[in-house]
């Protein structure tokens, strides 16, 4: 309810109402990023200078029975074609804070400029790892876009990556909060009676759903209607970043100003397409 009247009615105007502004401020909402943590970095420490990575595949050779008498047949560990992480990424999020803005401000608002040209870069290298999800397994997913995720449609992409001999360690369950709600509604991810022994926190699910932990994310690629969730392994895609997140705060006194920019240098690139494959989502 308004107030319903002041008096005397000009003293606010007037000047003998005094208003304060908090030293504490509402900061822009960011979304979880989740993807860059679970793929792999592995050639970002190599590749110091220039701007591919060339990384050799072997593939799987077959054992055949022995011949008495009969060399057997050569076999060939390296008839796979290179892969190539190219840096091709070059991105940077300026934000520009007058002089006499930061004197007269009760914020610091130099910490906050760098928080979100920060934000921006972090967002932007984790929206490039997502946008990859959909071409893993050939671009075939699990389950139907714009429907909720079953326990079935949770299996099959399990089912998938056994079979294609992906080790069970460093796999993960990316999804977005349409596929938390779905899932809190299958009966064993939810209830403590199934007998996997761990606890589940009140309004919460399992920590790991078959072997692998779920991370929730508003930040994945929208289909139609909802978003490729994935369920990958860390050897899926790689990334390498030979600039992350360089922060610059600049003093520019003749324009009375200083800019504070983030910069990153990156490339990201599919490694492996049988070692991960998408699940569709409900809701974008």
């Amino acid at each position: 309810m308004a107030l319903t009247a002041r008096i005397p009615s000009g003293a606010d105007t007037a000047g003998f109402v005094k208003e304060e502004w908090s030293k504490n401020v509402l900061d822009a909402i960011h979304s979880r990023l989740v993807a860059i943590p679970v793929i792999d970095h592995t050639w970002e420490r190599e590749l110091v200078y220039g701007d591919t990575m060339n990384v050799g595949i072997l593939n799987t050779v077959v054992a055949t029975p022995v011949t008495i008498g009969t060399e057997g047949v050569i076999k060939d560990i390296a008839t796979g074609t290179a892969v190539q992480i190219i840096i091709d990424k070059y991105e940077e999020a300026p934000v520009v804070l007058g002089d006499m803005t930061g004197r007269q401000s009760h914020i610091n608002l130099i910490a906050k400029g760098q928080r979100e040209s920060g934000y921006a870069i972090a967002k932007s290298m984790d929206s490039t790892v997502c946008a990859l999800f959909s071409a893993l397994s050939n671009g075939t997913g699990y389950g139907t876009d714009g429907s909720a995720i079953t326990d079935d449609v949770l299996i099959a992409a399990v089912e998938e990556l056994d079979e294609a001999d992906v080790p069970d360690d460093m796999r993960a369950w990316i999804f977005d909060p349409s596929a938390k709600a779905d899932m809190m509604k299958i009966d064993k991810f939810v209830r403590m009676d199934y007998g996997y022994g761990d606890q589940i926190p009140t309004g919460g699910f399992r920590k790991d759903v078959y072997g692998a932990p779920i991370l929730i994310t508003n930040n994945l690629t929208v289909n139609s209607t909802g978003n490729y969730g994935v369920y990958i392994h860390r050897d899926a895609i790689a990334i390498i970043a030979q600039e992350n997140s360089q922060v610059d705060v600049v003093d520019q006194p003749l324009k009375h100003q200083k800019t504070i920019n983030t910069t990153a240098l990156w490339g990201v690139k599919e490694m492996r397409d049988t070692f991960g494959c998408p699940v569709l989502t409900r809701k974008s």
